[in-house]
């Protein structure tokens, strides 16, 4: 028997997404390969993501922050790679405040991924968004970034579910 929500249900009977998603990352089921949801709003880097998370993860896309935050409701991926300057719309400290405040994706890690600190100067971290934001990320990777340092920050994200 699995609870869902308020009833327990047989296993092999129909359950909603959201409690597959449980199932999942509780070791009830298998999946193939984990998914992470990579967002940004320039098609090179987003392509650069693509292409180097997908020879070891399923990759989602998105290139603004509206379509990330209900891409991640809808999918629940097991990582976020979040851009935090977007042009139009919702930039990427938005994005992630959704994301915490919303039950359904507050616990799926996120890794900040940006330019901001060269080009503005200033200096982001996971330190100064805990401060802000009363959480931090669970990165903070800046645009240059190689593949090997990318893949092993979505590692260690994923060893913290």
């Amino acid at each position: 028997m699995i609870r869902h929500g308020f009833l327990l249900v047989e296993r092999g009977a129909q359950v909603c997404r959201a409690c597959c998603v449980w199932l999942l990352r509780n070791g009830s089921m298998k999946k193939e390969k984990q998914t992470v949801l990579a967002v940004d709003d320039d098609p090179e880097w987003l392509d650069f993501l693509s292409r180097t998370i997908g020879t070891e993860y399923h990759v989602l896309s998105a290139s603004d922050g509206e379509d990330a935050v209900c891409m991640a409701r809808r999918e629940v991926p097991d990582v976020i790679i979040l851009d935090v300057i977007m042009a139009g719309g919702k930039d990427g400290f938005t994005v992630f405040a959704e994301l915490r405040n919303n039950p359904i994706t507050s616990k799926i890690p996120v890794i900040m991924f940006t330019d901001a600190n060269l080009k503005s100067g200033l200096s982001f971290d996971s330190g100064v968004m805990k401060r802000q934001l009363g959480k931090a990320p669970a990165a903070f990777l800046e645009k240059s970034v190689s593949p090997k340092r990318l893949l092993s920050a979505i590692k260690k994200a994923l060893r913290v579910l």
